[in-house]
């Protein structure tokens, strides 16, 4: 099989220097058809300029985009290029070895059935899993090595085959921050496809309260309103959607952030007031994300030992 064209897509806000080191990362890779989009979202002017004189150097494309958020960015980051497997990364992280793309690019050319691979995301200094990218069952290491099915893929790096990808409708813009990749996760099931964890794909992440949000900034509110959002959007008439809540509400009283738990849950409910918003999940979408989502998370009294009752103090953001 012909290896299959990859494009790169990387979204910056500032961090000037592990910026140009994810570039050096992509431009390392012993792929030989890498096309790479950077699309800058408010930097200052001297991250504009040295990204505007390295790709004229180098011949990569880079593109001002002002702050839209991450999914919009990545909708127009996306659909510039036309290869066949697109590869995202956080502008913090830096690919592991030359010959990650390779195999991500392998691995989605042969199997039609795929429509993600999720990376794994490795703390930069410290190796091992990046707690804070980490959205699968609890506790991290007895997965982070092993490949298996999922029903989401971590921002941090993925590969998303274009094929799949252009049977969704894309990030949904509406989420700004945080959610944005469960959100095309379930649509690309949605679509019949699969997501597969492959330990083999590594990114190693910077993880840092630079330019970030943090649990205290915000990052809680925006967690608790886009779950509260997208669980009324694809699982409506369920139970789901108060459970969350209810776990949501302990979490913030457990730290401290009970205020932005409940405009969380108020202002999720108000985004998803929205007809056009609703999508309900089919029978076999829905018994995927059930066996590769919450069945490997466990029993309610696991998931709240686990992962509600634990301080947010103890994650790292991202």
């Amino acid at each position: 099989m012909k290896l299959p064209p990859v494009d790169v897509v990387v979204l910056s806000l500032d961090r000037m220097a592990d910026t140009h080191e994810c570039i050096d990362s992509v431009r390392g890779q012993d792929h030989p058809d890498v096309r790479l989009w950077v699309l800058d979202q408010g930097s200052g002017a001297p991250m504009i300029e040295s990204l505007r004189a390295r790709a004229r150097d180098e011949r990569f494309a880079f593109v001002e985009g002002g702050r839209t958020g991450v999914a919009a960015g990545r909708n127009r980051a996306y659909r510039m290029g036309s290869a066949p497997v697109i590869v995202s990364l956080d502008n913090d992280a830096v690919l592991a070895d030359p010959g990650v793309l390779t195999r991500a690019a392998r691995r989605v050319g042969e199997d039609r059935r795929l429509g993600a691979l999720a990376f794994a995301v490795h703390d930069y200094s410290r190796g091992g899993p990046d707690l804070g990218s980490w959205g699968y069952p609890w506790p991290a290491a007895s997965h982070f090595d092993r490949e298996f099915l999922a029903a989401r893929f971590s921002g941090g790096g993925h590969a998303i085959a274009r094929r799949a990808f252009e049977e969704t409708d894309g990030y949904d813009e509406r989420l700004f921050f945080f959610g944005e990749e469960l959100d095309l996760s379930w649509q690309l099931v949605e679509a019949g496809y699969e997501i597969r964890y492959a330990p083999d794909l590594v990114v190693r992440h910077k993880s840092s309260p630079e330019w970030r949000v943090d649990w205290a900034g915000g990052r809680f509110y925006f967690n608790v309103r886009n779950m509260i959002y997208l669980n009324r959007k694809y699982l409506p008439g369920g139970g789901l959607p108060g459970a969350y809540a209810a776990g949501y509400v302990l979490k913030g009283l457990r730290n401290g952030l009970a205020g932005d738990a409940i405009r969380g849950i108020r202002d999720g409910l108000r985004l998803s007031r929205d007809s056009g918003a609703r999508k309900p999940l089919g029978d076999a979408a829905r018994a995927y994300i059930q066996r590769h989502e919450y069945a490997p998370r466990g029993s309610a009294w696991r998931r709240l030992r686990l992962e509600i009752w634990p301080r947010l103090a103890h994650r790292r953001t991202r």
